[in-house]
């Protein structure tokens, strides 16, 4: 087999369950091929950002949600 078609046609032929493990196989295959051309590096390696200086301390009474979300302060 050297085409796709014939792949196919020969994947089309098997039992269900043997479908099921060729399918299985090839997801590991794509997952593995995708994790290894990703280039791996480490949160550490984020350089720090600045957000300006505290314009309050928070304490416990802060709704940090809130206010993200619904733009109150």
């Amino acid at each position: 087999m050297s085409t796709l078609t014939e792949i196919e046609r020969a994947a089309d032929s098997l039992p269900l369950e043997q479908q099921e493990n060729l399918f299985e196989w090839l997801a590991e295959q794509l997952r593995r091929r995708r994790l290894g051309s990703a280039s791996a590096h480490s949160v550490l390696e984020i350089p720090p950002v600045s957000l300006g200086h505290v314009m309050r301390p928070l304490n416990r009474d802060d709704d940090l949600l809130g206010e993200m979300v619904e733009g109150r302060q």
